[in-house]
């Protein structure tokens, strides 16, 4: 009977992505924020959690491939100034990152989860002085192959100590998403990328 059940679940879940697949138009403009929800979380401790789909002009596989080498993010996403490998385990990946947030460096060590067969990515924060971060990816191909679309899931904890609000950090995020998709489209297309 559990067994049965859990088909059934397994089942809708797959007619409910494939519908949402279905009703995304694939056909519209190049956009960073085809979606983007940002809402406080007061019951937590000030965390915020922004959510964002994208859609860019890049070849799913290539995208991913491209994300998912974060030991090597400080060589191509601009404002990541350090991205050092820790260690490696399986889908596991610690590495020591600095990137500048409002001209000051960010130091903090993240554990990345990827999940190559199904194009998803996490990571968590393991230390870091002023925040405590986490974020949820999800590519996704277009049916023609030459597109993709990027959800998001990010969490923001503020952990303070620092000089600038949450409001401002907020901000720093969502600027900070927007050259990170740029830097991955430059690197997955190489000379022939053209990046608004």
């Amino acid at each position: 009977m559990h067994h049965f059940l859990r088909l059934v679940v397994l089942a809708c879940a797959f007619v409910c992505s494939a519908c949402q697949h279905q009703g995304f138009n694939w056909d519209q403009a190049e956009n960073t924020f085809v979606q983007k929800e940002i809402s406080d979380k007061p019951d937590t401790s000030g965390s915020i959690e922004m959510r964002f789909v994208s859609l860019v002009y890049v070849p799913a596989a290539d995208l991913f491939r491209v994300f998912s080498d974060v030991e090597h993010h400080a060589d191509f996403i601009e404002g990541v100034t350090e991205s050092k490998l820790v260690s490696s385990d399986g889908k596991k990946k610690v590495v020591d990152i600095t990137n500048t947030v409002f001209g000051r460096p960010n130091r903090a060590r993240i554990e990345w989860t990827i999940d190559a067969p199904t194009m998803t990515m996490s990571f968590r924060t393991l230390e870091a002085e002023f925040t405590n971060n986490a974020a949820e990816y999800q590519v996704e191909a277009s049916p023609d192959g030459k597109r993709a679309r990027i959800t998001t899931t990010y969490h923001l904890r503020d952990t303070g100590g620092h000089p600038f609000p949450l409001y401002s950090l907020k901000q720093g995020v969502v600027d900070g998403y927007v050259t990170a998709v740029r830097s991955l489209k430059r690197r997955a297309l190489g000379k022939s990328a053209v990046v608004n």
